[in-house]
């Protein structure tokens, strides 16, 4: 490629955008900014097919767009007076007027992106008109290390004013970002806190595949540098950023794509029905034991509990399998965080133009977990819950595990304390117990210590049988989404990308509904229909 070809490839891909969008911020008109950008980019290409001398591509088309522009108004001036601003009055010159706004508005906007000691040097020295040695004084550095900001502001300012600038597209077309963590949340529920912002979003998404200085993410964002440097080092602090070399940063934690349902996609086409056979031909074997006391003191129906052991069963199997093959990182090894917490991160851009698949009403989640004194509570979420997880989170420990006990009888709704009797009002307005004529039905599974180890024992057999599916997953998991994990963050993957395992549950479920082996269920309660709750 000469380089009369190669100056013309970087004016089409990369000035005439920035030409239009100049174009469309001066003339009051698109027809007007489509007239200009025209005589401006014949101009340019004019210029570069004559063979002239460019050094600077960008500084060459600032120059010549802002010559027509003024030439524009000029013509404009003598032909009417309808349309143009009070400063273009009779006896005004309409170039030396229009370039000093200009300069004012381009200083402003230099000083706007400049990060840190240089700004606050400039607009001490300037604007209020301090010495270097007050400004030294005030910074806590020597004078000559004023001096040498200064003198690098000055020509970052100088060299700033000749480009054209173009603001990123999250400046007007910001990303959405869903956050969740591995481990235990610190005090204030880092890490989601945190990203709970669209500033912060934007930046953590924005420095993802590369590491980015303060300046690029103010153009992409189209935020000035003070605002911009407080969210990062709120994000450095909170570890979700890190600073990498030469003054930059990268996001800390794997983020993908909002696209779980094509990965679901290609592990249903995959690996199914044939891991739904194993699965179900694996209960019917074990139907009695499984229907009988201790592992069914509800007496629910068979279909009733594959509600509960296609859940189970596969999460305590894959449980297994990750640790068995090194896959997720153990609690013991996540690193604790400035905030009392001991938590890896990872998020999704949420993209709310992905299609869901039909079967979708059932969506993984592998939890929530609710612990408290050895008990714990495992639920699935199903599209009647409307994807909503708030009655999970809001409902109390401690409700779940008073529940646990009612329903295996362990203790009596009429034998309540004053303490407990508000629990069960609240499992009654959580709808985990429905009132029937013959007392208060429960609408969840339970089982107690030694049935739930039974059940863990069954999982962990299960899952040695499906072992060679297990690894069909993973390695279609890791083939879908490790293009898009940056390699520092190659460490963490497991931790997240194995979450995308438990897909395996809403493709079992919609196997069950299409071959009718399962029914989606009606009425009150139906939102914990595979809930357990247990001792564990």
């Amino acid at each position: 490629m000469t380089e009369k070809e190669r100056v013309l490839h970087v004016f089409e891909t990369e000035m005439i955008p920035k030409i239009y969008g100049f174009c469309r911020l001066k003339m009051s008109t698109s027809e007007d900014a489509e007239d200009l950008a025209q005589e401006i980019c014949l101009s340019v290409l004019r210029a570069i097919q004559q063979g002239k001398t460019i050094e600077n591509l960008n500084a060459f088309v600032w120059s010549v767009s802002n010559h027509l522009f003024y030439n524009a108004l000029r013509r404009k001036k003598r032909h009417t007076t309808v349309y143009l601003p009070d400063y273009l009055s009779d006896g005004v010159n309409v170039e030396d007027d229009y370039i000093r706004q200009e300069e004012i508005f381009l200083l402003r906007r230099e000083l706007a992106h400049m990060t840190g000691n240089y700004r606050q040097a400039v607009i001490l020295h300037y604007f209020e008109e301090k010495s270097c040695e007050e400004i030294a004084e005030a910074l806590g550095r020597s004078v000559g290390t004023v001096k040498w900001w200064l003198h690098d502001a000055r020509n970052a300012i100088k060299k700033g004013m000749n480009l054209m600038r173009e603001y990123g597209e999250k400046s007007y077309r910001p990303g959405r970002m869903l956050m969740s963590c591995t481990g235990l949340p610190g005090a204030n529920s880092e890490p989601m806190c945190c990203a709970a912002r669209k500033s912060a979003q934007n930046i953590l998404l924005a420095a993802y595949q590369k590491p980015v200085s303060i300046e690029e993410l103010c153009m992409e964002l189209g935020i000035s540098a003070p605002y911009i440097e407080d969210e990062v080092e709120y994000l450095k602090e909170n570890q979700l950023l890190r600073e990498t070399a030469g003054g930059k940063y990268q996001t800390d934690f794997v983020i993908l794509p909002g696209d779980n349902p094509a990965i679901a996609d290609k592990i249903r086409e995959a690996v199914f029905p044939d891991y739904y056979k194993q699965l179900t031909a694996f209960l019917e074997e074990r139907r009695e034991l499984l229907t009988g006391a201790p592992l069914n003191p509800c007496s629910f129906s068979w279909e009733r509990l594959l509600w509960v052991y296609i859940h189970m069963i596969t999460v305590i199997a894959l449980e297994a399998f990750k640790y068995s093959h090194s896959i997720h990182i153990k609690y013991a090894d996540i690193p604790l965080r400035p905030n009392g917490g001991k938590w890896i991160a990872y998020g999704y851009e949420n993209d709310p133009s992905v299609p869901r698949p039909q079967w979708k009403a059932y969506h993984p989640y592998d939890g929530p977990i609710h612990k408290v004194d050895g008990v714990f509570a495992e639920g699935f979420f199903h599209t009647w819950s409307g994807t909503d997880d708030s009655p999970y989170f809001e409902t109390p420990d401690a409700v779940f595990a008073l529940s646990g006990r009612i329903a295996r009888g362990e203790c009596s709704v009429d034998g309540l304390s004053e303490e407990e009797k508000y629990l069960f009002s609240i499992a009654l307005e959580k709808k985990l117990f429905i009132k029937t004529a013959d007392g208060y039905r429960p609408t969840f599974h339970t089982v107690g210590r030694e049935a739930f180890a039974t059940l863990n024992d069954l999982a962990v057999e299960f899952g040695r049988q499906v072992e060679d599916i297990f690894l069909r997953v993973k390695q279609l998991v890791w083939a879908h989404c490790a293009p898009f994990v940056p390699k520092h963050l190659e460490g963490q993957m497991g931790n997240l990308l194995s979450n995308h395992f438990y897909s395996l549950i809403p493709c079992s479920y919609a196997e069950a509904v299409d071959t009718g082996d399962l029914t989606p269920p009606e009425g009150e309660g139906r939102l914990w229909i595979s809930l357990l709750v247990s001792e564990g």
